[in-house]
């Protein structure tokens, strides 16, 4: 009987153990990446890889002074960043760009200023934000224009006549925990070959804290070496002894 009642109380105490515990994400590791635009092909424009780009591990800042590529056109500065402390479990991430035009060809065209997202993970989650400070799609006439929110709660979606969607504060969370921010976020419709624009994107997952290494303390590593060094000297001593008496002859 009293086999089983400690068995029993082993079981709860296991049980309120793993519910009280940190819930770590499915990542080994902290990761983020980062950039400012990218956009698929679509009605003669090309595609734009990820620009710039950062990604963690390493991380670091990447940064472009200006840009007129597909249907993006910046004189500003474009900025990503990404970082992570494996020991922490952490990691961040960031895309801003004070100013951007957006070129939908003859059916319209943005303006977007004050373009910021962030992303913060933990072992225990991720928070993160896209936020424009303005926004205006332009439509040929006699369309009005649509003005995209300044600072919008999340996945706020708009409706572009003739364009398609656009998605502001875009965020979504994979299995692994991982958050994904887009502070715009336009798909184009069928016509425009369902293209995919982003701006402002910042990624960022945590993962169970890494174990640090372990450091020995110098007074124990020097006692340590000495016990050995006295040890050592020992067993020399001795060895010599016992080679001195083993060349003694025995008395007759």
């Amino acid at each position: 009987m009293r086999t089983r009642v400690l068995a029993a109380t082993a079981l709860a105490a296991g049980i309120l153990t793993s519910v009280a515990g940190p819930a770590y994400a499915a990542l080994t590791s902290p990761e983020a990446n980062a950039y400012v635009v990218s956009a698929d092909a679509f009605g003669g424009l090309a595609s734009v890889p990820p620009t710039p780009n950062s990604t963690y591990p390493p991380g670091g800042t990447a940064t472009l002074i200006g840009l007129n590529a597909g249907p993006f056109a910046t004189d500003s500065t474009l900025t990503a960043t990404t970082a992570g402390d494996p020991t922490a479990g952490t990691s961040s991430a960031s895309a801003t760009v004070d100013s951007l035009g957006v070129d939908f060809g003859p059916l319209g065209s943005a303006a977007l200023t004050g373009i910021n997202s962030t992303c913060t993970a933990t072992p225990n989650g991720a928070t993160g934000s896209g936020t424009i400070a303005s926004g205006t799609v332009t439509l040929p006439f006699p369309l009005p224009p649509v003005t995209l929110q300044a600072n919008a709660p999340v996945n706020t979606t708009v409706s572009i006549p003739g364009i398609g969607t656009a998605v502001l504060n875009e965020q979504t969370t994979d299995a692994d925990g991982v958050l994904t921010v887009n502070a715009v976020h336009f798909t184009l419709l069928p016509a425009l070959n369902g293209a995919n624009l982003i701006i402002g994107h910042a990624q960022c997952g945590g993962a169970p804290p890494a174990a640090p290494v372990p450091m020995i303390n110098a007074q124990v590593a020097s006692a340590t070496g000495a016990t050995a060094l006295a040890a050592g000297l020992g067993f020399v001593y001795l060895r010599r002894r016992n080679s001195g008496n083993a060349a003694t002859p025995a008395a007759g």
